[in-house]
């Protein structure tokens, strides 16, 4: 028992010391506030982490005021880094609450004209251990007098913020902070952000916070509403005309986390206002936007740099990607999600993140292309600020035009690696919807696609393009290419170096399955597969295609090879590149690209042989707006035999010289020489032999100088030098000259005619032209046969090399001996002198259509005129009479084998098929075809002046007259 009552004297007595003592630090705090300064300065220098100075305090109990001037609070160790002045704060206080569990209620308050300064980035300082007095005095005070503060009611007049970081700076003007009894704490300012570098600006002219007005003295946490409207962002690449922010957030300054709740973020009027970008004569496109609108939570841990997004949703409504100079806008609407967003600096991770764009319009041309539906999904991905390396392993891409796209991306050790792939992509639909196709033809294949770039992030970068293209199914508008179950492969590798503006590339292609049809042009891809392999640069800047090698093989009928440059432009003003063909069979040639595509429309080609190798080398080049072609084209062992023709060449060696030049300024001195060789040539009648030419080419003529002898049946017929204008256009012109010496007409026209023709043909036609497809001559031909001349004149035609050629000539004859041209005839004798004319007579089809004929006999000394019966006879049915030896006539005439004639005199002409025959005597109006002379011989009346007759009916009935039976006498 006397333990315990010492115990309790003991313990009194303490308790009476601590009363007294703390009675005694009360009543000397009170009376000497000054002494507590340095206290509470170490106390909220311990609790905040920063350097804490006040120039005053004091207060009063009854009632209890506070006061205070020239507060300093400023980072430790960082000159400037963040600073804090409050030059006045008065405040009315009161203490609530149990021991333990009191609250400092402060009223009243006043504070004016704020001022914080800091520089960012900044990463707040923690608070520091208190020291073992502060600790005592800091747990005494939060049991005996108060352990967190309460905002009753109060008011900052004033203020401002300034922060930096870079050359960018953070304005807050206009600090009003206000609180009430029972109402959230309200505060409100001006804000503008700058950047001159980048010519930045960013005005709010209201922002507002709402928050809680009770602060815990031991874990500082504020929490409260952001909501700021009409946030204008204007900088060189960016314009946001209006922006509204809100949300909710808690900021914890022991933890030093901040966390935003339902963050959400409403842009409208948006524009990237950049000036158009080029690379070369390619404009990146700006874009624009009505309305961004964000939706999130946001966790943000300060003294790590920590930032957490879940869920985000961000919608961008009416985007659109335009030109700056056009004008244009069509709109997209864009969504995004994700279940989650990590920034643990320098880490940002993503989670399920899904960007829907229901509806695009994209402008391609003059018109705006729709696309619906378009969605990318993006699994997880992460981002390392530090290291600037991004790992998107599995981003995958849908459309309503593209389907099944997944791509891959990776940036690690400033290296990138992306690889797009995908299998029934339908890309070929969606290049048909951008009009990267020619319109209106219809496409369908089953698609493999790889795309793989891999290099350093500044270049050069290694591409390599894989695709395949199954059952690929095409046609154009009009039918005029066709192809199906096609299957072509590609496979491209090429380097991309931005800094040399350049690419280089390789493309392999194969086409080797499935039909192709092209105009008349068909191709069975499986007995003679495309083969194609492209190697070049391209360069950017100067739109310069540089081809090393360019091989196209249509497998079994034709290769080709190509080398040079391109340079693009809308006068594609330099081009210089070479196109060879190695030697190479005709025969499939001629019958893939002439035989299979015309033999309907020209079935001679079907009896046309050919033989030998071709091949070609050419160069192209393009200068001042000219076009130029140059090169040679061989034919080797050939042969060309035309079986319905009777034309055949055999050993033909051709060495031919090519120069086609558009827009010639002047006559170029420069030549190129060739040669045409053939062993044997054989056409038509001509007997056979060689023949050798030398070729001589210029822009756009061609040559032969030298004279060419052709052996014709009875001499040889020498062709001068030829030229021939426009050689590769449609209205080719040819000039020569054609020399008859003596050719001897019986050897000439063998098996031509019954009579034998004894005589000689000789002339000069000079010049003879080929121009507009119609030939003409001038000089004249003369053949010296029956005793006379026969001259020719104005030989020409038209549509020579069409299947209906028109041959025209003029002809007089005279002196001709009637004697020699009618014995052992079927026509009948006839004695005399002819002389007549044939004028603008017309051959087509190969019977004349068009002709004047004038037949008349002349008086010569020693030359008597007699005509037999039977020749009576027959021109008396030519006339369209009857025979005049009928009945007693007949029985009269049958005792005189010839009569004598005055004169014959015969006029007839064609036109439009109608056939008419006329005497050219007349007397006392009778029209007579032969008269006789005063006293003797026999008469034949043109009994029908005005008779027209078919010329065909007048065919048959020369034929009957003609016929080895003699003259039918009706």
């Amino acid at each position: 028992m006397r333990l315990i009552k010492k115990i309790f004297l003991v313990s009194g007595f303490f308790l009476c010391v601590i009363t007294v003592i703390f009675s005694g630090l009360g009543l000397y705090v009170y009376y000497h506030p000054e002494r507590i300064k340095p206290m509470i300065e170490r106390s909220l220098s311990a609790t905040t982490g920063l350097s804490c100075t006040i120039e005053s305090i004091s207060w009063r109990f009854q009632p209890m005021v506070l006061e205070a001037r020239g507060i300093l609070l400023k980072t430790i160790g960082l000159q400037d880094a963040f600073t804090m002045e409050i030059p006045f704060i008065r405040a009315d206080m009161a203490v609530e609450g149990p021991w333990g569990y009191r609250s400092l209620i402060l009223e009243n308050i006043q504070m004016n004209d704020i001022s914080v300064n800091t520089t960012l980035p900044i990463i707040l300082p923690m608070g520091k251990r208190s020291s073992f007095s502060v600790g005592i005095i800091q747990r005494l005070v939060n049991f005996f007098i108060f352990r967190d503060i309460r905002f009753q009611s109060g008011e900052i007049l004033g203020g401002q913020i300034l922060a930096s970081w870079g050359d960018q700076t953070l304005m807050a003007r206009n600090i009003h902070a206000k609180a009430e009894n029972d109402k959230p704490l309200l505060l409100s300012f001006a804000m503008e952000i700058k950047n001159p570098s980048r010519n930045r600006r960013v005005t709010a002219p209201k922002v507002n916070l709402s928050g809680s007005n009770a602060f815990n003295m031991k874990d500082f946490t504020f929490s409260g509403t952001l909501q700021a409207k009409d946030v204008n962002l204007q900088d060189t690449e960016l314009e946001i005309q209006r922006m509204d922010v809100q949300s909710r957030f808690i900021y914890s300054h022991t933890r030093k986390k901040l966390d935003v709740e339902n963050l959400q973020v409403h842009c409208r009027d948006i524009a990237l206002s950049r000036d158009a970008k080029r690379m070369g004569s390619t404009t990146v496109p700006v874009s624009s936007a009505e309305s961004v609108s964000m939706q999130t939570a946001l966790e943000y841990d300060i003294s790590a740099g920590n930032i957490a997004f879940a869920p985000l949703k961000m919608d961008i409504n009416g985007l659109a990607l335009i030109e700056k100079s056009s004008g244009s806008h069509p709109l997209i609407d864009v969504s995004l999600q994700a279940d989650g967003i990590s920034i643990r600096s320098p880490v940002i991770g993503f989670t399920n993140v899904t960007l829907q764009i229901p509806r695009m319009a994209i402008r391609t041309g003059t018109r705006d292309t729709l696309i619906r539906d378009t969605q990318i999904r993006i699994p997880d991905g992460r981002i390392d600020m530090e290291k600037k390396s991004i790992a998107l392993p599995d981003v995958r891409f849908d459309t309503s035009g593209l389907k099944n796209i997944l791509l891959a991306l990776e940036r690690k050790d400033s290296r990138i690696n992306v690889t797009l792939q995908g299998k029934k992509t339908a890309f070929l639909e969606a290049a048909a919807v951008f009009q990267l196709l020619p319109p209106e033809w219809n496409l369908s294949a089953t698609d493999s696609i790889r795309v793989q770039v891999t290099g350093p992030e500044a270049g050069p970068w290694q591409v390599q393009v894989k695709l395949s293209l199954e059952a690929l199914v095409l046609k154009n508008k009009d039918g005029s290419l066709m192809g199906e179950n096609i299957l072509l492969t590609t496979d491209t590798e090429g380097i991309i170096d931005l800094t040399q503006s350049s690419m280089t590339f390789a493309v392999a292609l194969e086409a080797k399955a499935g039909e192709t049809l092209y105009d008349r042009y068909y191709v069975n891809l499986a007995q003679n597969p495309v083969v194609m392999s492209c190697n070049g640069t391209y360069q950017f800047q100067q739109n310069i295609l540089q081809l090393s090698r360019l091989r196209f093989d249509l497998t079994g009928i034709l290769p080709l090879e190509i080398q040079g440059f391109f340079k693009q432009g809308p006068s594609l003003r330099d081009v210089d590149f070479s196109v060879n063909i190695p030697q190479v069979s005709l025969k499939p040639i001629f019958h893939h690209l002439l035989l299979e595509p015309y033999k309907a429309e020209k079935p001679y080609l079907a009896n046309i042989e050919t033989g030998g190798t071709i091949s070609a080398e050419f160069k192209i080049k393009r200068f001042e707006n000219a076009w130029q072609v140059k090169g040679r084209f061989g034919w080797r062992d050939g042969n060309l035999i035309f079986q319905d023709r009777d034309i055949s060449l055999k050993g033909i060696h051709l060495d031919l010289p090519v120069w086609y030049q558009t827009e010639l300024a002047e006559a170029s001195p420069e030549r190129l020489n060739g040669k045409l060789d053939v062993q044997s040539m054989t056409v038509a009648r001509l007997p056979e032999q060689p023949l050798g030419i030398i070729l001589d080419a210029g822009p756009n003529f061609l040559s032969v100088d030298s004279p060419t002898v052709i052996h014709v049946p009875g001499g040889d017929l020498l062709l001068g030098s030829v030229l021939i204008n426009n050689f590769y256009n449609p209205d080719i012109s040819v000039h020569t000259r054609l020399t008859f010496d003596g050719i001897k007409l019986q050897s000439l026209l063998t098996d031509i005619g019954t009579i034998p023709i004894e005589g000689t043909l000789t002339g000069i036609l000079d010049p003879v032209k080929y121009e507009n497809h119609v030939i003409t001559s001038q000089g004249k031909m003369t053949a010296d046969v029956f005793g006379g001349k026969i001259i020719l004149t104005e030989l020409g035609g038209e549509g020579i090399f069409t299947s209906s050629p028109l041959i025209h000539l003029n002809a007089s004859w005279n002196d001709l001996l009637l004697t020699d041209m009618t014995t052992d005839s079927t026509f009948g004798k006839i004695e005399g002198v002819l002389k007549g004319s044939i004028r603008d007579f017309e051959i087509a089809y190969g019977q004349p259509q068009r002709f004047e004929l004038l037949l008349e006999t002349v008086e010569k000394k020693g030359i008597p005129q007699t005509i037999s019966i039977k020749a009576v006879d027959n021109i008396a049915q030519i006339g369209g009479g009857q025979s005049p030896f009928m009945g007693l006539a007949g029985a009269f005439a049958s005792i005189f084998e010839r009569f004598p004639y005055k004169k014959i005199g015969i006029r007839a002409n064609l036109e439009n098929d109608m056939f008419a025959i006329n005497g050219t005597i007349k007397e006392d109006g009778t029209e007579y075809l032969v008269k006789r002379r005063t006293f003797s011989g026999i008469n034949i009346v043109n009994q029908n002046p005005d008779n027209r007759i078919s010329f065909k009916d007048m065919l048959k009935r020369i034929n009957r007259i003609t016929h080895k039976g003699g003259a039918v006498v009706q």
